[in-house]
C-alpha cells in the first residue's frame, strides 16, 4: 500500500513538473511575441514620424511641386493613420499605391509630383502595417507578405528618387544636390569656366568641394531600417536588392 502511495506521489509530481514546463515555455514564447508586437509598434510610429519630416523637407525642397491647398489634409491623414484622400488625375481617382508611385516618378509634365510620391509611400505603408486594423498583439499577427513588399518598394523608390529625371534632362525630385548643382543645371554646361560665377559660388555660399545633402538620404534610410528591424522581428531576414533590378522595377497599374 505504501509503496503503491510513493509511486503515485512520483506520477503526480512528474505530471505537474511536465505540465508546469509546458505552461511555462508556452508563457515565454506569448511574451516574447508580446514584446516583439510592442517593437514593431515602436518602429511603426518612427517610420510615420520620418515620412512626416520627408514630406515636410521636401516641400521646402521643391516649393512648386505640391498642393499647398491639400498639404495639411495629406499630413492629417498620415498623423491619424487613416486613408481618405484619393487625388483625381486624368479624369481617374487613384486608390492604389502603385498608381501613386507611377505619376510621381512619371517622366513626362506632373503638377504637384512631390503629393503622389507621399501619397504612395504613405498608402504603401499603411497597408503593410495595417494602420486602420485592430491593435497587433504578437508579431505573427503582421502581414509578412506586404511587409516584404513594403522593403522591396522603399529600396526601388530611394533609388529613383536619387536618379530618375525627366525627358528634358531635369531631377524628378531635387533633394541631394547642393543649390550650385542645381543652378548648374540651368546653366550652358558646355562653358568650363561657368561654376565660378554661379551664384552660390560667387557668393561664398557653397563650395564645389562640399558634400551633396544627404539630409534627405538619412530620413529615408530611417524608414527603410525601421521595417528592416519589423521583418526581422516577424522572422523574416530581409535582402539588398540588386542595382539591375531595381532598375528594371516597373510600378504596375
Amino acid at each position: 500500500m505504501a509503496r503503491n502511495l510513493i509511486k503515485y506521489s512520483f506520477s503526480l509530481i512528474f505530471v505537474l513538473l511536465f505540465y508546469g514546463c509546458s505552461f511555462s515555455q508556452d508563457s515565454i514564447k506569448s511574451v516574447a511575441q508580446s514584446n516583439a508586437a510592442s517593437e514593431i509598434t515602436n518602429y511603426k510610429n518612427e517610420t510615420i514620424t520620418s515620412l512626416l519630416k520627408y514630406k515636410k523637407k521636401l516641400d521646402l525642397r521643391n516649393p512648386s511641386s505640391y498642393n499647398k491647398s491639400l498639404s495639411k489634409n495629406i499630413l492629417h491623414q498620415i498623423q491619424t493613420n487613416q486613408d481618405y484622400i484619393n487625388i483625381l488625375q486624368d479624369g481617374k481617382e487613384l486608390q492604389t499605391y502603385n498608381e501613386y508611385l507611377h505619376y510621381a516618378f512619371l517622366n513626362e509634365q506632373v503638377e504637384n509630383r512631390n503629393d503622389f510620391l507621399i501619397l504612395g509611400l504613405y498608402k504603401l505603408i499603411h497597408k503593410a502595417y495595417n494602420l486602420g486594423g485592430n491593435h497587433k498583439f504578437t508579431a505573427f499577427q503582421y502581414n509578412k507578405i506586404e511587409l516584404s513588399k513594403l522593403y522591396k518598394y522603399l529600396q526601388v523608390i530611394r533609388w529613383k528618387i536619387r536618379t530618375n529625371k525627366d525627358n528634358k534632362g531635369r531631377y524628378l525630385f531635387n533633394t541631394w544636390q547642393n543649390n550650385w548643382q542645381l543652378e548648374l543645371l540651368k546653366k550652358d554646361d558646355s562653358d568650363l569656366n561657368i561654376i565660378k560665377n554661379l551664384e552660390y559660388i560667387k557668393a561664398n555660399k557653397e563650395s564645389i568641394y562640399k558634400h551633396s545633402n544627404f539630409s534627405f538620404e538619412i530620413l529615408f534610410s530611417r524608414i527603410l531600417l525601421n521595417v528592416e528591424y519589423t521583418l526581422r522581428k516577424i522572422n523574416i531576414e530581409p535582402y539588398a536588392m540588386s542595382t539591375s533590378a531595381i532598375k528594371s522595377f516597373i510600378f504596375i497599374l
